[in-house]
């Protein structure tokens, strides 16, 4: 028997990764959680699963998992985190690429889940938001904004980065998509830009188009939550790079693996933020964006 001292052997560690489908951008958060993971001093078995294509159905997938006995869960996407966190409490799990855990009911707080669940949100910070709203927008001071009771949580804290920043924000409360002519008709001339909160309710291809078009046809400069919606017309919006949120969630796996509390790992938000810019539209609704922050955005439309 040879005894090696002060040898470290790592210790081999079964991960199972449930994608809620096989979206590219599912799939570069899979690639930076494992390639974050294979740094730590860890040896990862990977099993990975794939809710959209896979033949069994949630509790055979549920059943397998536990069979299968990991030591860490890694979900990304929301609908795999929502069956997860939902049916297995008892073995950690860390997200990945999920928007509003915290109104999802994922976890109870960005500070502390409060159950066997942290992971990497795509929350751009609000201050962030509106301070680049405000940047773009030199003129702005009122922003609207139409929310419902799973987005009020983000309200609560607009509200208070305007008062912080010296803008005033305008809010309508709905509770269905068909709301939102009268909410925006409400908003009317009261506002100087429309800041859009990612919300389920709100945003359906129909009133996406309805509110792009109202925006368009009255000046007034839309940030959209997402690349898609500049691609269709608001004005900006603020992207988040897809890897780096999954290398985020294996700094948070590593943790885990290390044996902390997943309840007290704080969810993060994405570091790696970049700018879309549609200067198409700042041309249609007589908007002159500065030139040294076209030059820093990462996709410009025109």
């Amino acid at each position: 028997m040879l005894l090696f001292s002060g040898v470290a052997f790592s210790e081999e560690k079964r991960i199972a990764i449930v994608k809620s489908s096989d979206s590219p951008c599912f799939q570069s958060a899979a690639e930076g959680v494992k390639k974050e993971i294979k740094k730590g001093d860890v040896d990862p078995v990977f099993i990975e699963y794939d809710l959209s294509a896979s033949s069994l159905d949630e509790q055979q997938m549920v059943q397998k998992i536990r069979e299968l006995n990991p030591d860490l869960i890694v979900t990304i996407g929301s609908k795999s985190t929502a069956l997860f966190s939902k049916r297995i409490k008892d073995i950690p799990i860390v997200f990945s690429a999920v928007l509003n855990p915290v109104s999802s009911g994922f976890v109870r707080s960005m500070w502390s889940s409060g159950n066997n669940l942290t992971g990497a949100s795509l929350d751009i910070p609000v201050r962030t938001q509106l301070e680049k709203f405000k940047l773009i927008v030199p003129g702005l001071q009122k922003v609207g904004v139409i929310f419902t009771h799973d987005s009020e949580p983000v309200l609560a804290e607009a509200k208070k980065v305007c008062k912080e920043i010296g803008l005033k924000l305008v809010s309508v409360a709905i509770s269905s998509e068909k709301e939102i002519p009268e909410a925006i008709e409400n908003l009317g001339q009261k506002i100087d830009g429309f800041w859009a909160v990612a919300d389920t309710v709100i945003f359906t291809p129909q009133s996406t188009q309805y509110l792009l078009l109202h925006t368009l046809r009255n000046g007034i400069p839309f940030m959209g939550p997402f690349t898609s919606f500049v691609k269709a017309g608001a004005l900006f919006t603020l992207a988040w790079n897809d890897k780096d949120v999954g290398r985020q969630s294996g700094e948070l796996a590593l943790k885990v693996l290390a044996g902390e509390d997943p309840k007290h790992i704080p969810i993060t938000t994405p570091r790696m933020i970049f700018l879309i810019l549609n200067l198409r539209t700042a041309d249609q609704i007589d908007l002159k964006i500065p030139p040294h922050i076209v030059s820093v955005a990462k996709e410009v439309y025109q």
